[in-house]
């Protein structure tokens, strides 16, 4: 059997073989299976082989092998010597006219076990290697995942509690709104209260001593009176026009104290009836 067919009984690629036999310059099994192991992981392995004509392993002519003086082992290409050095670390080869002899077939046996045996530690290498990486990225992966999680858990109890916030502060605005209108309505009753009292202690003849009323919150935009002795004296200028384009003149009258504006806008109405029903005024309190 050629070495081509034990190679190929062995399992390897017909590319892999033409390789190794053409780089042993077909110097048997050994050195092919050598070279074979040697560079299984090499990239482009299972590449077609280029032909780039024959190749001269040796100078002389009658040189079969090269032989590591260090520990006498034979080899038959240089490409193999080389791999054998960056393994041992041994520099002293020579030329040997020594052929490398064929394995016997319990030797390509040992020698296919042997190979097999690295070709499958190699690969469980890689596998764990794999792995490993694998196992890796995912638990950078669960990180990411976790770090992403706790981030929109936090911003989301972030607005949850400036919603909170939001809230309980409407919350006092509208009691102290409430409140002051409250309290706004319980003053209007008092003032009420007491007016109605004064009045009828001025309808029974009782004299009543008065005090000054608190101004209340629409009374605050009054303006100022002139009041003498009871008696408020008010200026009323109307913004139309009596006619023809010419100004209405303003009209003075002397009002009781105790008149309301319901009396200032009856008064109005009867000295410039061309007013009509347009005349209002910004403010309808008392």
């Amino acid at each position: 059997m050629s070495d081509k067919a034990t190679l190929l009984e062995f399992g390897f690629s017909e590319v892999r073989i033409e390789k190794a036999l053409k780089a042993t310059n077909n110097s048997g099994l050994q050195p092919a299976l050598d070279w074979l192991d040697a560079h299984a992981n090499d990239a482009g392995i299972d590449d077609p082989a280029v032909d780039e004509g024959p190749s001269e392993v040796v100078t002389n002519e009658h040189a079969q092998s090269i032989k590591c003086n260090e520990c006498d082992k034979l080899f038959p290409s240089a490409d193999l010597a080389q791999v054998h050095a960056t393994k041992s670390g041994h520099q002293d080869f020579s030329e040997s006219t020594e052929a490398i002899k064929p394995l016997t077939e319990e030797e390509k046996k040992q020698k296919l076990e042997e190979i097999q045996r690295k070709i499958a530690e190699k690969r469980q290498k890689r596998e764990e290697v794999e792995k490993e990486e694998q196992r890796q990225n995912e638990l950078l992966r669960r990180k990411a995942g976790q770090d992403m999680t706790e981030q929109k858990e936090k911003l989301k109890d972030q607005m949850l509690l400036r919603e909170i916030e939001k809230q309980k502060r409407e919350k006092e605005d509208d009691k102290r709104a409430k409140q002051k209108i409250k309290d706004q309505i319980e003053q209007d009753k008092r003032d009420r209260a007491r007016r109605v009292a004064l009045e009828k202690a001025e309808r029974d003849g009782e004299v009543v001593e008065k005090k000054a009323e608190p101004v209340s919150m629409l009374q605050s935009g009054l303006p100022k009176i002139a009041a003498e002795g009871g008696l408020a004296r008010l200026q009323i200028r109307p913004m139309l026009l009596a006619g023809k384009g010419s100004p209405t003149p303003p009209v003075t009258h002397v009002f009781a104290a105790d008149q309301t504006l319901k009396d200032v806008i009856e008064f109005v109405k009867k000295v410039m009836p061309h007013v009509g029903s347009h005349f209002k005024l910004s403010l309808s309190f008392p």
